[in-house]
């Protein structure tokens, strides 16, 4: 039978290979057998065993090997184009909620710069909304009703700043430990630590909260963006001295806190990373790094100086070369750690598949990973979506989960279903729903625009875990080693 290879080939270091979309396989071959598939995926139809009959008897085995492992099938267009677990979205729901995030306010008492509520972003800016207690306990009851199946629940407490409403987090907390009596129950905050005094710290010690603090480096890169309202006083030293008298009280306070920090292009990466390496301070706690978001921004210039790229990928080849040998033992990478575990996730454990057709990756399960309840008990998939988009709203407090909303998130690559079926990125793809919105609504030309430098990732990301695995990275001691 004529078909073309559902396959996308690329090279590396003289070294060939291709990846098989219908299996999800990476595999090496041979340069000749490389140059065959090059030439023969430029064709429209090709009888793929026809036309190795000019290779060599080896070559012509090697092709019936992975012919015959149910490699280089042709692309499948005529089955359902539906997320697998669309059936099942509204069982899940029923029972199978394990965790919410509360948005305590939309108010702040920073004004930090790549902020999405810093007014840089289309339809969100910071406001005096708070969440009511009722609301609140209502949010916690429907957990509470759809948690049965859960033993582990998790609570997590967002803004704005959530420590300005630290009175509601104390009865949201007293009531949440008496109503999940008998699972385990944990607590989540994200916090500027400007207003963490001693006080608040042992509270949220004595109840078991995992505290993240945004923190992007050391002061000269922190003050740049993070800034109290008003009077554009940098925060730095408020959050340390605030976390040395945390540390006077308690030295294992510090144990349960974490930092984020947010990579502003214009900074210097390596500056950040040795602050977190060497600090005393800070130096023993764990830290995640992420890039400003470039979601809904109203400038989507993005731009960066030539020299943030040399530093990042300096900082991610010392943690290429931590995580494969060992001339790096004693430096502990942090900052950049978020791509290997990006690449443990999406190539050590990706799925081989036998079937050749399913949906895009890209998507999680909404409102189940990161249920999101805004100040007035709206459900959102998760806090990155623009909170005036009435396509990301998925149900209310009152009524519980929209099903045919949630499905039509889950399934969003139905809006470039063509685009999707004959792209050989499909099953690799990481485009979040976040990236598909323009004016509140979900759109075919956001989350196309998105596709060149989503494709461009995934290869790179292929070609650096290649490379890793070549060279002994032992990705499955990833949690040993502390990243």
């Amino acid at each position: 039978m004529d078909y073309i290879p559902n396959i996308h080939l690329f090279s590396l270091y003289n070294q060939y290979y291709f990846y098989d979309v219908n299996t999800n396989a990476i595999m090496e071959v041979p340069s000749e057998i490389y140059m065959f598939l090059k030439n023969i995926t430029g064709k429209k139809d090709v009888d793929v065993r026809k036309e190795s009959e000019n290779l060599s008897d080896h070559e012509k085995e090697e092709i019936d090997y992975l012919i015959s492992g149910g490699l280089l099938s042709k692309n499948v267009t005529n089955c359902s184009f539906c997320h697998p677990e669309t059936e099942m979205l509204g069982d899940y729901y029923k029972s199978n909620l394990s965790s919410i995030t509360l948005q305590v306010t939309q108010n702040c008492n920073l004004r930090c710069a790549y902020c999405i509520y810093s007014g840089s972003y289309v339809n969100r800016t910071h406001n005096n909304k708070r969440m009511q207690l009722e609301t609140a306990i209502k949010a916690v009851d429907f957990l509470y009703q759809h948690s049965s199946q859960c033993h582990i629940i998790s609570i997590g407490f967002y803004g704005g700043e959530p420590l300005l409403e630290f009175d509601l987090i104390q009865k949201v907390v007293d009531y949440a430990e008496e109503l999940f009596k008998g699972k385990s129950l944990q607590f989540l905050m994200t916090t500027n630590a400007t207003l963490l005094s001693v006080e608040k710290a042992r509270y949220l010690r004595e109840h078991k909260f995992h505290l993240t603090i945004s923190l992007d480096g050391p002061q000269s890169i922190h003050n740049k963006n993070r800034i109290f309202a008003g009077s554009n006083k940098g925060t730095f030293q408020v959050i340390m001295n605030n976390l040395k008298k945390i540390k006077e009280d308690d030295p294992q306070a510090l144990k349960d806190i974490s930092f984020n920090a947010v990579i502003d292009m214009n900074q210097d990466t390596s500056c950040s990373n040795e602050f977190f390496l060497h600090y005393d301070l800070v130096k023993e706690m764990d830290v995640g790094g992420n890039y400003v978001d470039s979601s809904n921004k109203k400038d989507q210039t993005l731009s960066a100086p030539p020299q943030f790229y040399v530093d990042t990928y300096y900082e991610l080849f010392k943690l290429y070369l931590f995580q494969c040998t060992d001339i790096f033992s004693a430096y502990a990478p942090k900052l950049y750690s978020f791509e290997i575990s990006a690449m443990k996730r999406n190539m050590l454990e990706r799925t081989i598949l036998h079937n050749t057709c399913t949906t895009p990756s890209g998507q999680c399960l909404p409102g189940i990973q990161r249920f999101f309840v805004d100040v007035d008990g709206l459900f959102y998939p998760c806090e990155r979506v623009n909170e005036s988009a009435d396509d990301f709203v998925i149900g209310d407090i009152e009524n519980g989960f929209n099903v045919e909303k949630a499905k039509k998130l889950l399934n969003v690559a139905l809006i470039t279903e063509n685009e999707c079926r004959n792209c050989w990125c499909s099953k690799l793809c990481n485009q979040c729903i976040s990236k598909a919105e323009e004016n509140g609504k979900l759109s075919r030309k956001m989350r196309l625009s998105n596709c060149q430098d989503t494709k461009i990732a995934v290869e790179d990301m292929m070609k650096n875990y290649i490379v890793l695995r070549k060279h002994g990275c032992r990705f499955e001691e990833y949690e040993r080693k502390g990243l």
